[in-house]
């Protein structure tokens, strides 16, 4: 049995977020931060159980070891000073070095680590990197928000979905809209000049709409072509209208440096 070769195919690659842990974050930064800490795979300090390695001292390869009764760990965790439970996470066998910890460790996805949390209520926070210079700490409960976000995302996602299907209006005439942002995402985003948004597309009937931004894209909508318009329900701080996603917005030309000019093509979430 290899065991070095099992330890270099399953050793975690957190470079990025031990870099995020030690920089003074900013609000894109912490941004980026949540969602590697989402998808990453971080060391638990853990006790396994006595059994857990039982047979594995006189075993080959190819063969397969049945532990005999339970087995399972238990997380090594720590207290606060007001002696909440925190749970242990390290980015790598280095930072464990560095705060002085020695522990068997069991490497799981931050994913299955939250549905573990949610069967207990006896953690409080959890701890990335604890007793070292750079340690994050979160409560569970935001920790927990960072997945159920998905969840109330996808749920909304499919609420705005069925209105665009049920509730949206052809257009009799040819109509332009605007859309205004800091940054040139269309054009960065169109392959061969066509621009097409894979989930619901936010436009403004006023051009002046976010007028502090620096691009500004005039979205030409023909007669027949299909929008949701929903101005009278957020206001005049909000968008005015959405466009299904999949609708195509070809390239027509690039007035000044800032504004694009696009004509919606084909729409095929109306296909029936």
């Amino acid at each position: 049995m290899d065991l070095e070769k099992m330890k270099e195919e399953n050793t975690t690659d957190n470079t990025r977020l031990e870099e995020l842990t030690r920089s003074e974050i900013t609000p894109e930064m912490q941004r980026e931060f949540l969602d590697i800490l989402k998808e990453s795979q971080l060391l638990m300090p853990v006790t396994f159980s006595e059994n857990i390695f039982e047979g594995l001292e006189n075993a080959k390869v190819g063969d397969e070891i049945a532990p005999q009764g339970q087995m399972g760990f238990s997380i090594n965790y720590l207290e606060d000073n007001e002696g909440n439970r925190v749970v242990p996470l390290y980015t790598s066998d280095k930072a464990m070095e560095e705060a002085g910890v020695r522990s068997s460790v069991y490497a799981l996805y931050m994913s299955d680590l939250a549905d573990m949390l949610k069967q207990t209520d006896k953690y409080s926070v959890i701890s990335i990197n604890p007793f070292t210079d750079h340690d994050i700490n979160m409560p569970i409960q935001a920790f927990l928000g960072l997945f159920e976000e998905e969840n109330d995302l996808m749920e909304t996602l499919n609420t705005m979905l069925k209105i665009l299907e049920e509730k949206s209006q052809t257009l009799e005439d040819d109509y332009a809209f605007f859309v205004r942002e800091s940054v040139d995402f269309m054009k960065e985003d169109a392959v061969d000049g066509v621009f097409t948004p894979n989930i619901p597309f936010n436009a403004s009937t006023r051009k002046d709409f976010h007028g502090d931004k620096k691009y500004l894209n005039v979205l030409l909508m023909p007669k027949t072509s299909k929008i949701l318009y929903i101005g009278d329900i957020v206001g005049e701080d909000g968008y005015d209208i959405v466009i299904a996603p999949g609708s195509e917005f070809h390239h027509v030309e690039d007035v000044d440096e800032y504004t694009r000019v696009w004509k919606c093509g084909a729409q095929p979430f109306y296909d029936d």
